[in-house]
């Protein structure tokens, strides 16, 4: 790579991905299920909770019989792109060139639901370590309401629920019976195809429903962790944030650390308020 990068991508490596050295690492994947259905969805939402301004990245939903997978569209695409090339430099090349449709995508994490069975396992990273963290599958009170809409042209039913510090409003659907969602969303008796928070800081609409026309196997990659809890991580997180603001050290010629803490600082409004 060149030796000065800018400073967008320089947060971008810092927020969304390890380092180049373990991107190229290809880690066993373990087989958990093959989807039954991919569901898209737009996820929109808002970084700096002083800032209106909304961002947006497609997400995937792939559920299988008895264990689900969520994660970013656009960093999937660049960890298979990643295994295509032997040194940073041709990954870089081929990341680099529009034609390739290969984006840093800004939500890190990936999310299985019921493996192992009755827990939310989540995987996340940021330089250089990755973590993970378990929580009850049922974290979910729900709320229905007798409210209905149409979406995709299913009939759905809203459902209320409080979860990590927001209140939130889902459409679910019985026509489509798969107790899932987007995110860590699940426990209703149908499909979750929206969900948002009474702030409209976070809104997940699905956008796309289909059935695989191959085997697309669920995997969950088997390589080192940092078991943790949920509170945890939110604490080696803050920690990781507080440390950069201090480092000279992988600062692009010419940019001051004010400008990486700013934008850090800037997100300062994640999906989970509090670590419940």
């Amino acid at each position: 790579m060149k030796k000065t990068i800018g400073l967008i991508t320089l947060l971008l490596l810092l927020l969304s991905i390890p380092s180049f050295t373990q991107v190229f690492t290809v880690y066993p994947e373990k087989e958990i299920g093959q989807a039954e259905i991919i569901v898209t969805y737009n996820q929109t939402f808002q970084q700096d909770s002083l800032n209106p301004r909304k961002r947006q990245e497609k997400m995937t939903l792939l559920i299988g019989k008895n264990t689900s997978s969520f994660f970013n569209e656009s960093t999937e695409r660049f960890r298979k792109a990643a295994q295509r090339f032997s040194t940073a430099a041709e990954l870089n090349d081929f990341v680099s060139d529009p034609a390739n449709n290969i984006r840093f995508g800004l939500s890190r994490y990936r999310i299985f639901k019921n493996y192992p069975e009755g827990k939310i396992t989540t995987k996340d990273h940021f330089p250089s370590d990755y973590y993970l963290y378990s929580e009850n599958l049922k974290l979910f009170d729900w709320k229905l309401s007798g409210e209905t809409d149409s979406i995709l042209g299913y009939k759905v039913q809203k459902a209320t629920t409080n979860f990590a510090g927001r209140d939130w409003v889902a459409w679910f659907t019985p026509e489509i019976p798969y107790n899932d969602g987007p995110y860590k969303f699940n426990g209703l008796p149908g499909l979750i195809l929206k969900i948002h928070d009474t702030r409209n800081h976070y809104l997940f609409e699905a956008v796309l429903l289909e059935k695989p026309g191959e085997e697309i196997p669920i995997y969950f990659t088997e390589r080192s962790y940092i078991t943790t809890t949920k509170e945890g991580f939110f604490r080696a997180w803050n920690s990781f944030r507080e440390s950069i603001y201090g480092r000279s050290d992988i600062l692009p010629e010419g940019h001051s650390r004010n400008i990486i803490g700013d934008n850090l600082r800037r997100h300062n409004n994640p999906i989970e308020l509090i670590a419940e």
